[in-house]
């Protein structure tokens, strides 16, 4: 299962997770809140029943966008694929097809 996450928006923060099927999850954040980003990842990963061992990939959004949501987003990608030991892969926006399921 791969994690698909974008933090580069302002005031938006995207999760998905990619298998047979794709469930994505926005959700809204003040500009100031980027240090609440692990918290929603959590539950979103939570919601679906998943947990970091079912990862075998993440995916995250590079930017252009936010520098410090783009930051964030990035040092929670990496901090999780290296405690999970599983590839992380960074992607422009303009990348990120808009069928997440063709990631």
């Amino acid at each position: 299962m791969i994690l698909y996450i974008d933090t580069t928006n302002f005031q938006t923060m995207r999760f998905a997770l990619i298998g047979d099927k794709v469930a994505e999850q926005n959700f809204e954040i003040a500009y100031n809140k980027n240090w609440t980003i692990a918290d929603h990842l959590q539950k979103f990963l939570q919601s679906h029943k998943a947990s970091p061992s079912d990862l075998t990939k993440i995916i995250v959004c590079a930017g252009p966008g936010s520098f410090n949501g783009t930051r964030v987003g990035v040092t929670i990608a990496e901090g999780l694929g290296f405690a999970s030991k599983i590839p992380v892969v960074a992607i422009k926006q303009s990348e990120v097809p808009k069928d997440l399921s063709k990631l």
